[in-house]
């Protein structure tokens, strides 16, 4: 498929060789809409944040599959610590109105074999993880696996320009990115599924002490 054409699939493996590529893809989550990319590609990092009109210093939020992939990032914790993040990434609940996702700020350690990028954590000595629930999105993480991205990091931000709301569903995520609403070098992909159904908004929390930042 050529570039200039925007990528609808439902395919998680079309999806990831869409994002190697330099592309960005918008993809459901656990309560809305998220779009996002490569979190190495500092190009598709850049248009990301330009069409959301994001200042680089906030720093980005990555998803992955599984905790066995950011051990690395894990160890920076005591022990208390870390159970406290991993329970948050195991919910029994069945009830999607009492669910929700949880990101934390890790610290990252001096002697991470491969370097999360400052364009990812912004001005901050941390990175924003959150290990997603949503099947679809796991299976993508899982495959953007590689030697230059061995955590499975996808970029996951708000499905959303500047000033409107999150969309909810795949026609309103095209109808904020496709055709004469982006830039053409700005092509946007869509994995085709449906959210969660999570109401309560994600939340974010610092690992070292506990706090709910937002």
């Amino acid at each position: 498929m050529s570039l200039s054409t925007p990528l609808i699939t439902d395919s998680t493996i079309q999806a990831a060789t869409w994002l190697k590529k330099g592309q960005l893809l918008a993809y459901p989550t656990e309560s809305v809409w998220g779009i996002g990319c490569d979190p190495f590609n500092k190009q598709a990092v850049m248009r990301l944040l330009d069409i959301k009109q994001r200042p680089i210093e906030k720093g980005m939020i990555v998803v992955t599959d599984s905790p066995s992939r950011i051990t690395a990032l894990l160890e920076g914790l005591s022990i208390d610590q870390r159970q406290r993040v991993l329970d948050s990434w195991q919910t029994d609940s069945k009830d999607a109105t009492a669910k929700q996702a949880h990101t934390w700020l890790l610290p990252i350690p001096k002697n991470l074999p491969i370097t999360i990028p400052s364009w990812i954590t912004g001005t901050h000595d941390s990175v924003a993880v959150r290990v997603i629930n949503h099947p679809l999105v796991k299976q993508l993480c899982a495959q953007m696996v590689s030697v230059s991205n061995p955590y499975g990091f996808v970029v996951s931000t708000s499905c959303n320009p500047s000033g409107k709301p999150p969309a909810l569903s795949l026609i309103e995520a095209q109808s904020y990115f496709l055709g004469d609403n982006v830039n053409s070098n700005e092509c946007v992909g869509y994995l085709k599924g449906e959210t969660l159904g999570y109401q309560l908004p994600s939340q974010i929390g610092d690992a070292l002490t506990g706090q709910v930042i937002r």
